[in-house]
């Protein structure tokens, strides 16, 4: 029991102690067992992954076409086996740069219990983890399950025998650049120094309707003061924007289990449709 209530402890600190850039792992069902949907970037081959995600390259053919592992081309889509190898329901004594959080979307046919066994743990513990009072799972919704071994882009080590080879930066063409609303990304830099002092938070972000048309995307956050800018991410479009702090989040029933309301104008910059998205905040430590 001790270490699963480490485990909980953990999984509430961790948003401040790893300083990912705000990509989270989710995970999907297939057959008995859990894969990562892959992206494959520039100069990647079936042999890099297989030594990023500490599985044999076997397993790696297996549970994708054995073609499409020959010739990966970039933006291709592969499953990553979640494994013994590499998966673990515990913290593991090594780099945490090298341990990631995973996550799981629940679909429409899914329950505690299945999660659960796909997990290797019991509900309770998956009750734990995620701070759930009952058995109720809505679709959509987001569920911390575990962590993955991996060794993290251009992690560098030849000694420790980590080690990812960095990838050719190319220059971001103009139509990718981020349109920020407001000025908000300068007075974000000023607040984090330009962002060498942040917190990072993940979890469900909640849209309200605000009437009239402003520059300015407006939230409500419980960690910060008014006035404070957030930085927004959503890994499911790759969006960002900045979001200006108009005080907490009020405390009513359309707000409840997320870590942030975001006015409705901003949704369409972060190209979601629905009324709620999972983000990745962050935000001044000051």
């Amino acid at each position: 029991m001790v270490k699963y209530l480490f485990a909980v402890l953990f999984l509430i600190s961790v948003g401040a102690a790893n300083a990912q850039t705000g990509d989270s792992l989710f995970v999907s069902r297939k057959g008995t067992s859990w894969v990562i949907k892959y992206t494959v970037k520039p100069g990647e081959n079936a042999a890099m992954l297989a030594r990023r995600f500490y599985i044999s390259q076997d397993v790696l053919e297996y549970n994708n076409e054995a073609d499409a592992l020959k010739k990966l081309a970039p933006k291709a889509v592969i499953s990553i086996p979640v494994v013994k190898e590499n998966y673990f329901v515990t913290k593991q004594p090594i780099d945490i740069a090298n341990i990631r959080e995973l996550y799981y979307n629940v679909g429409p046919k899914d329950d505690i219990g299945i999660i659960a066994s796909y997990a290797g743990i019991t509900k309770a513990e998956m009750r734990n983890w995620n701070n759930l009072h009952g058995n109720t799972l809505t679709i959509g919704q987001t569920l911390f399950v575990g962590w993955l071994k991996m060794i993290g882009r251009d992690t560098s080590n030849p000694g420790s025998e980590l080690a990812y080879p960095p990838m050719r930066k190319k220059i971001a063409a103009d139509s990718n650049k981020v349109t920020v609303l407001g000025g908000l990304d300068t007075v974000f830099n000023r607040q984090t120094n330009n962002g060498m002092n942040v917190l990072n938070e993940k979890g469900t972000a909640v849209f309200f309707e605000k009437p009239g048309k402003n520059p300015v995307y407006y939230a409500f956050h419980n960690a910060t003061q008014r006035g404070s800018v957030i930085k927004v991410y959503n890994p499911g479009t790759n969006k960002t924007i900045y979001v200006k702090v108009l005080g907490p989040i009020p405390n009513t029933k359309l707000y409840s289990n997320c870590i942030i309301g975001i006015c409705n104008a901003a949704k369409e910059a972060l190209g979601i449709t629905e009324n709620k998205a999972w983000c990745e905040l962050s935000y001044s430590a000051n």
